[in-house]
């Protein structure tokens, strides 16, 4: 029992220092893989000259609105304890309380966590200010859908939306023509295939990828039905060029214009009119 109690007694005493010696706090692991949480973060990482890789924001966790350039607008953490929390902080003499300030912090990350990625985005259902444009058209008598890899379902939090899963650009093209032959229909479709190619360096690939996209949007338009409207938009400028534009040549203002850049083209269905 002695010789036990010894082995046990070793077993602890290794443990603490293991613990001691990453950082921990009795649960183990590197302190560089833990998340720190907080808000507006950079300010004190910067102050610190504290580099972390891991870091769960509250001020991008629950943005203001995006912009169309640059960063999202923050909100402060003072408002976004009100409105997601419900309890006021920060009303004291002195203003900000670092205790007060960081249980805020982890509160509303556990928060985001517990309801997903788009939990308090600009025009998500779930806390958002503004009805999205699916949510919208539901509640108008429109069915809506989105076509989409599985990996991309699983992050849409869309009550009004059905949620079809495809593996591949041809299968969604394919889906989105046979949903629009009905009435009152949208189908929001991503096309990820060119964006897949423009990850590469091979200029073939790249063309080869366009004029494949080129070919399939022809599909969708000629497919649809009379006075359909097809949006489509592209990011950056090998999409602004040619995907969005309709011409057989890339556009001239194609490679003068920025990554993140949106492009819009708008047509009716092929029977419809021009």
């Amino acid at each position: 029992e002695r010789e036990e109690a010894a082995r046990e007694e070793e077993r602890e005493e290794a443990h603490e220092e293991k613990d001691r010696s990453s950082g921990g706090g009795g649960g183990g692991g590197e302190a560089s893989e833990a998340y720190l949480v907080g808000h507006s973060l950079e300010n004190d990482l910067e102050a610190l000259g504290l580099p972390h890789g891991r870091v769960l924001d509250t001020a991008l966790l629950y943005p203001l609105r995006y912009n169309l350039q640059g960063a999202p607008a923050k909100s402060s953490l003072r408002a976004l304890t009100w409105r997601f929390l419900k309890r006021q902080i920060q009303t004291g003499a002195r203003g900000h309380d670092p205790t007060e300030d960081a249980a805020a912090a982890m509160e509303l990350a556990q928060l985001k966590l517990r309801h997903g990625a788009r939990f308090g985005l600009p025009g998500s259902e779930a806390g958002g200010t503004y009805a999205s444009l699916l949510s919208s058209l539901a509640k108008a008598g429109w069915g809506c859908s989105v076509a989409d890899r599985r990996e991309a379902l699983e992050l849409l939090d869309e009550s009004g939306a059905r949620r079809v899963e495809v593996d591949s650009d041809e299968a969604g093209i394919a889906y989105a023509a046979a949903e629009l032959s009905e009435p009152r229909r949208f189908v929001w479709l991503p096309l990820r295939e060119l964006a897949s190619a423009e990850a590469t360096a091979d200029q073939t690939s790249r063309a080869a990828a366009l004029e494949t996209l080129r070919s399939r949007l022809a599909e969708l338009i000629a497919a649809a039905p009379p006075n359909t409207l097809v949006a489509v938009v592209g990011c950056g400028a090998s999409a602004g060029g040619g995907a969005t534009g309709g011409a057989d040549k890339p556009s001239p203002s194609a490679t003068s214009r920025p990554l993140g850049c949106v492009a819009l083209t708008v047509v009716s269905g092929a029977a419809g009119g021009a």
